[in-house]
């Protein structure tokens, strides 16, 4: 059935329907933000643990779904590669977009040390990728039955970061103060809601967000057929631009109430759980590890990510102050450039083939 609406849908038809997805996603993914954000005030779970752990997961729902979906109804693990990674890229991007729109200086000046904590971790896992993605090509590929040694290796890395991160933020003590903050500021309305009630809103968001990420791997697969593009390139910059639309909507609504660390822990912490979704769509890949299915392109995107994770630790470590044009922070421009100087590499890859 799928292959064949992949075939059916004409150009218009394949960029209306990509439309329509990213409006359902950016109208569910920042409310489904905002309910878990609540959720997590309301329960008592902690500062950190929300921020790290249910935040980041909220927002990075569509990556997971998408994802999944590409690789159990499509069939296409570059699709599923290249929205995890190209989500990373974008969520970088979007510390430039508030960099941009902080008017209080450079948005590094102000924030917490513990976010390179985070970005640290971010390169061991994107430098982890980058490594099994070049080993699939150029030396003998090592599998454990149907997975890899990254999906072994992602989830280790994955919970030592969450334990080291939570640990240092709540030595710090300054995290929870924060996130209730910003929870009362962003959703007053919801003060006045059961805890029972803003579940039911919570579920049904997610209901919407996940039939709206469901459709877009075969969207992007129409994409690809109409108009002649790899299912890397259109992964890489389509569905990891659309799915990475809540990370951009939360981040901006917590840069206007001024909880800027907020944002930049949940970008972080997005990015992290992107990389542990590889894992989770190679349990699901049957036919064998994931990454060795993929296009030996997605180490372009890998290192690309990489890069701008380093231009990010520097930006935070060194608390920069001083902006370009009095616009933005040189950090910020660094994260453009090679946001899309690694974007233009993809598109010319991707029509030349």
């Amino acid at each position: 059935m799928f292959p064949e609406l992949v075939y059916s849908l004409s150009p218009l038809a394949a960029w209306i329907s990509f439309g329509l997805c990213l409006l359902a996603i950016l109208f569910t993914g920042a409310r489904l933000s905002r309910y878990g954000d609540f959720i997590g005030a309301r329960t008592g779970l902690g500062g950190a643990w929300v921020g790290l752990i249910l935040l980041a997961s909220v927002s990075s729902l569509p990556e997971l779904v998408t994802g999944l979906s590409a690789v159990l109804v499509v069939g296409q693990p570059d699709l599923a590669v290249g929205a995890a990674l190209g989500s990373c890229i974008y969520n970088l991007v979007i510390i430039a977009i508030l960099d941009f729109i902080y008017r209080r200086g450079a948005i590094y000046s102000g924030i917490q040390h513990g976010h390179s904590l985070s970005a640290g971790f971010g390169v061991i896992l994107l430098g982890t990728v980058a490594g099994a993605l070049f080993i699939q090509n150029s030396f003998t590929r090592v599998s454990l039955g149907p997975i890899g040694p990254y999906t072994i290796a992602a989830p280790i890395i994955y919970l030592i970061a969450m334990r080291s991160v939570f640990f240092f933020e709540r030595r710090e003590n300054q995290f929870m103060a924060k996130l209730t903050e910003a929870t009362q500021a962003r959703a007053p309305g919801l003060a006045a809601l059961s805890l029972s009630a803003v579940y039911l809103r919570f579920a049904l968001s997610a209901l919407v967000l996940v039939v709206a990420a469901t459709a877009l791997p075969v969207i992007g697969e129409a994409l690809a057929v109409t108009m002649g593009w790899e299912e890397t390139f259109v992964g890489t910059i389509f569905l990891a631009l659309v799915t990475s639309v809540p990370e951009l909507v939360i981040s901006i609504e917590a840069v206007r109430i001024g909880a800027v660390d907020l944002a930049i822990g949940g970008i972080l912490g997005s990015n992290l759980f992107d990389l542990l979704i590889l894992a989770i769509e190679d349990v699901a890949y049957v036919d064998g590890p994931l990454l060795y299915a993929a296009s030996s392109e997605h180490v372009l995107t890998a290192v690309a990510a990489l890069t701008m994770t380093g231009i990010a630790m520097v930006g935070l470590c060194s608390r920069q102050q001083a902006r370009i044009f009095r616009a933005v922070g040189w950090a910020s421009l660094g994260l453009i450039a090679v946001g899309v100087f690694s974007a233009f590499v993809l598109y010319l890859l991707g029509t030349n083939t």
